[in-house]
C-alpha cells in the first residue's frame, strides 16, 4: 500500500466513522492542505524547544509587554 493510499484510506475510515462522507474533491483538498502545510508543521513537532522559557501569565485579550523586572 502506497503512502497516497494510505491516507486516502484513513481519511476514509476516520471521517466515516463520524459519519462524514469523503469524495474526491475532498481528498484533492485535503492533500493540497497537507502539502502547504504538513511540512512546517513537523518541524515545528521535531523541533527542540526545551531551551524555551514558557510564556507565563500568558493573557491573549491583552498586547504583549517588555520583559518584566522579577
Amino acid at each position: 500500500m502506497d503512502a497516497d493510499e494510505q491516507f486516502e484510506t484513513y481519511v476514509r475510515l476516520a471521517l466515516g466513522r463520524y459519519g462524514i462522507a469523503v469524495d474526491e474533491v475532498d481528498l484533492a483538498v485535503m492533500r493540497a492542505a497537507e502539502q502547504v502545510y504538513g511540512p512546517p508543521r513537523d518541524a515545528l513537532l521535531a523541533a527542540d524547544l526545551s531551551g524555551i522559557a514558557p510564556e507565563h501569565d500568558f493573557d491573549p485579550s491583552r498586547a504583549p509587554t517588555g520583559p518584566r523586572a522579577r
